[in-house]
């Protein structure tokens, strides 16, 4: 079986595969903007996805979707051809849904629901990134095709990465390896502003911040280290060395960096809406701040976006939270080699 994906995503899994075996060759990436550019998460996922698939030798995989028996079409990354045509038969598509697509500001709804809409209608089959996406989708959407839950996956951590090496020397120089991590795009979303805010007020220890944060919103203080927006796996690896992740998004689907810190045994600290609470489960602290009927869908969705930020049960749970009373690992649920046995299976079935 010979399996599709985006182009650029495909090249882009080649020339990660080639740099992750040498760091000598990690530059290469750099050199290759036209393949770089867009590696959000839904794109770093697929490439993922790619070299998992290859290295198990589960199927072959490709650029070329004329020749293949099935494309996966990813709709946070895809060529525009999809937009506007069906280059392949509707059966063997599958479509990779990475959020619901309408819940961002400033946007005109119906405009960004008919786009999708659109996506999902190229293929017969639904792949969802947690139970809270495929709800979502299906209170908004009408009359989807079949879908399947497949969770995100990582493979082994690169510990001894020298490119973190004296980064950790300078963290831990500081706060002598107790330290919580904070990571993810500077958004509303993402309340990094308000978590650091806290722990600028004192009290709750060390932070390390993995974020694009403005300087005018950057605070002074020695127990905050900002870093920026640094590569993937050096991020991963802070992560792993430190206390645990707060990632605590107004809601989220299935974010990768969750994914790799629970599989790495780092406890993540998170909200108890969206996606992130199902793969968090006992390896971390989920906070109740929402309640636990809030609906899965656009009206859930704005209640969460709206709300203020809990600052006190966010202190009372970071003061007293003891790493040693979390699982250490759940590699079952993250290992990228179970994701791309999934998939497989999927596009097994559908050629059938």
């Amino acid at each position: 079986m010979n399996i599709s994906f985006d182009a650029r995503t495909y090249f882009y899994s080649k020339l990660s595969k080639f740099s992750k075996s040498d760091f000598s060759k990690r530059s290469l990436n750099y050199k290759f903007p036209f393949f770089r550019n867009g590696t959000s998460g839904p794109k770093n996922a697929v490439s993922d996805l790619i070299i998992a698939i290859e290295k198990s030798k589960l199927s072959k995989t490709t650029f070329n979707f004329f020749n293949s028996d099935i494309h996966i079409l990813n709709a946070g990354f895809h060529s525009i051809i999809w937009e506007k045509l069906q280059p392949k038969r509707k059966d063997r598509v599958i479509v990779r849904l990475d959020g619901v697509g309408i819940d961002s500001s400033g946007i005109n709804i119906e405009k960004i629901k008919s786009k999708l809409i659109n996506i999902i209608n190229k293929g017969s089959s639904i792949i969802y990134q947690s139970k809270f996406s495929q709800n979502c989708f299906n209170n908004i959407y009408e009359s989807l095709p079949d879908g399947k839950i497949i969770y995100n996956g990582v493979g082994e951590l690169r510990k001894e990465d020298p490119r973190i090496i004296n980064t950790l020397k300078k963290i831990n120089l500081q706060f002598r390896g107790d330290f919580f991590t904070v990571a993810g795009r500077f958004s509303n979303r993402k309340r990094i502003h308000q978590i650091t805010k806290e722990f600028d007020k004192g009290d709750l220890g060390n932070l390390v911040v993995l974020s694009n944060v403005p300087e005018n919103l950057k605070f002074k203080n020695k127990k905050i280290i900002y870093l920026g927006m640094i590569n993937p796996d050096i991020a991963r690896i802070i992560i792993f060395n430190s206390s645990g992740l707060i990632h605590f998004d107004r809601y989220d689907w299935c974010p990768n960096i969750v994914v790799g810190a629970i599989y790495d045994g780092t406890p993540v600290i998170c909200s108890n809406y969206g996606g992130t609470p199902e793969i968090v489960g006992k390896n971390g602290l989920i906070i109740k701040e929402f309640p636990s009927d809030l609906p899965h869908d656009l009206e859930g969705i704005n209640f969460a976006k709206n709300s203020a930020f809990p600052s006190k049960i966010f202190r009372e749970n970071i003061i007293n939270f003891n790493r040693s009373k979390f699982i250490k690992k759940n590699k079952k649920l993250c290992d990228v080699k179970i994701m791309a046995k999934e998939y497989v299976n999927l596009a097994k079935d559908l050629i059938k």
